[in-house]
């Protein structure tokens, strides 16, 4: 039977490197993270396959991987070092003498939305810290947070994993961008719409959108020309051409538009979407995670 006396033989400063190896799957991002050199930290992690008996950190291909029982690890080991802080720290989080490195999933939509406005925040309220922002897919950017690859991501996830908690930023409605000579008296008719050539923006190269979907439930659809990641790029196509663009209304607030083009609603009744906020559910427990989330609701509430 294990007793409190073999606590003693293990160095706990250990767990914390741990816990920031399973989170960054790479000795130097964890070295870093962790302000530490990279001999220090693998060093610490020859030791913790030693004490747990397992590779803990496996490379495949060019990649270190989490093993089985590292996997497993995760979510206890991060429970437990947030009641350890609980039990020796002070409560309360002061966001002006956080030093942490946090990892974001934004597409350049949001990054338009939150992180303009977040990043200057930051600045003043949290200067030590620092943000890396990546951008993928729906669902690998649903792996990579539940994985603790990802601290959060912003963006339209209707379904989670239970692992995955969401916060609602907004709710987003579309609008339609064309030049000022595709118009008629001042209009885009239903007709001219579905008639006229289309770019679509997608992250995933997914040629159905919410706009599709709804087309489709009236029994129409639309002629897609082009499918691109980038809605900045899909803005500068649109001068001086016959094709229309349908984005997101508040991609149009923040962008500044060629004088011919014009900004149109939808001819057809579109739906909105919610966008939002996810993280790992243990990262309620983590006050820097969640004092972040705050922020980013913030810096995005009325719009």
């Amino acid at each position: 039977m294990h007793t409190i006396h073999d606590l003693r033989r293990i160095d706990l400063n250990l767990l914390v490197v741990l816990d920031a190896l399973l989170i960054e799957r790479s000795v130097s991002r964890a070295a870093e993270r962790l302000a530490m050199t990279q001999p220090a930290v693998s060093h610490a992690l020859a030791r913790l396959r030693t004490l747990i008996g397992d590779p803990l950190l496996v490379r495949v291909g060019n990649e270190m991987c989490l093993s089985a029982r590292a996997k497993a690890l995760c979510v206890p080991l991060s429970e437990a070092l947030a009641r350890v802080r609980d039990v020796v720290l002070p409560k309360g989080f002061d966001p002006a003498v956080c030093r942490r490195t946090f990892r974001l999933a934004m597409s350049d939509y949001a990054c338009s939305v939150v992180l303009t406005r977040l990043l200057a925040d930051l600045r003043i309220a949290a200067p030590g810290i620092d943000l890396i922002i990546t951008k993928g897919g729906r669902l690998e950017t649903m792996r990579q947070v539940s994985d603790g690859e990802l601290d959060g991501a912003t963006g339209v996830f209707s379904m989670l994993p239970e692992e995955l908690r969401s916060d609602l930023l907004f709710v987003e409605d579309f609008v339609v961008i064309t030049d000022r000579k595709n118009l008629i008296d001042g209009a885009l008719s239903l007709e001219r719409y579905l008639a006229a050539p289309h770019i679509h923006v997608s992250t995933e190269g997914l040629h159905h959108s919410h706009i599709d979907h709804a087309l489709s439930s009236r029994g129409l659809r639309r002629h897609l020309v082009a499918v691109i990641p980038y809605w900045l790029v899909a803005l500068d196509l649109l001068a001086g051409t016959d094709l229309v663009l349908t984005v997101a209304s508040r991609t149009v607030r923040r962008a500044h538009l060629p004088p011919d083009l014009v900004v149109m609603p939808v001819p057809f009744p579109a739906p909105s979407f919610e966008f939002v906020f996810i993280w790992r559910a243990d990262a309620e427990a983590d006050p820097e995670v969640m004092w972040l989330r705050s922020r980013i609701k913030a810096m995005v509430c009325g719009g």
